[in-house]
């Protein structure tokens, strides 16, 4: 059986002064990888028998432990965050300019002028209810209480250990 090529996917992006909202556009995608650093973002998942997969450095640093991304069932979302939220407007998601012009595309549906922005207000967010952070798993676990914890089942015990008047 022949390898299978991989496949950069197409992918639109969008920002506001303090963040970047990335859509990678694959349907149905299994084994998502996705390593965001300071830096650089790589991605990777199957679909369709095919596999894609991507690599790029961003034209500034974002902060990934903040970030956060959802797998639905036609794309993959990330909101990332900026680290320097006060400088202007990045030009360009990332410092490849060959790679950006072919793959990547601004998302007009979120887009909105840097002058307009105050008006606009943030990324609407709704989509990523539920999403998974960036941030390793120990420090996400931590915060977290289990489920089981300090959980009062006084009002459970009523009743189990009298007999029943009848």
């Amino acid at each position: 059986m022949a390898a299978l090529a991989t496949i950069v996917p197409p992918i639109e992006w969008s920002q506001r002064k303090d963040g970047l909202y990335v859509v990678i556009k694959v349907a149905e995608a299994t084994g998502v990888t996705v390593d965001l650093q300071s830096t650089t973002l790589k991605f990777q998942c199957d679909a369709d028998e095919k596999k894609y997969a991507f690599d790029v450095t961003f034209a500034a640093e974002v902060l990934p432990d903040e970030s956060v991304w959802k797998v639905h069932g036609r794309s993959i979302q990330m909101h990332v965050v900026k680290k320097d939220q006060e400088a202007d407007h990045w030009c360009r998601l990332t410092n490849d300019k060959v790679f950006e012009k072919r793959h990547v595309a601004t998302d007009w549906s979120r887009y909105v002028d840097e002058d307009e922005e105050d008006d606009a207000g943030a990324f609407d967010m709704s989509a990523l209810q539920g999403a998974d952070s960036f941030a390793p798993a120990s420090a996400v676990a931590a915060d977290e209480p289990d489920s089981d914890d300090d959980v009062d089942l006084s009002d459970l015990d009523g009743g189990l250990d009298k007999p029943s008047a009848e």
